[in-house]
């Protein structure tokens, strides 16, 4: 894997996926989880500040991209669940 697959790409996907509507419709939609969550596409983690932690207990996040992970960890940080990446 090279340096654009691995730092560039990332971050492009997050951004492109981090644009208004589409942040919008995480906010009105994500918080409606309950209990043990499964992700699948957790990307980046951009839904992960949209969780509710009084209404989530775990949450396990599941992409084939492993380069998304390292932002995904970062954002898993600032919630108060458990979030376990695969």
């Amino acid at each position: 894997m090279g340096l654009y697959d691995r730092y560039v790409l990332p971050r492009l996907i997050d951004t492109a996926c981090s644009m208004g509507d589409v942040m919008a419709r995480r906010a009105r939609l994500v918080p409606q989880a309950l209990g043990e969550v499964l992700e699948i596409g957790i990307g980046t983690g951009l839904n992960l500040r949209y969780y509710d932690p009084s209404r989530v207990t775990r949450l396990v996040g599941v992409d084939p991209a492993a380069q998304m992970q390292a932002l995904a960890q970062r954002r898993s940080a600032d919630v108060d669940f458990p979030v376990d990446m695969v």
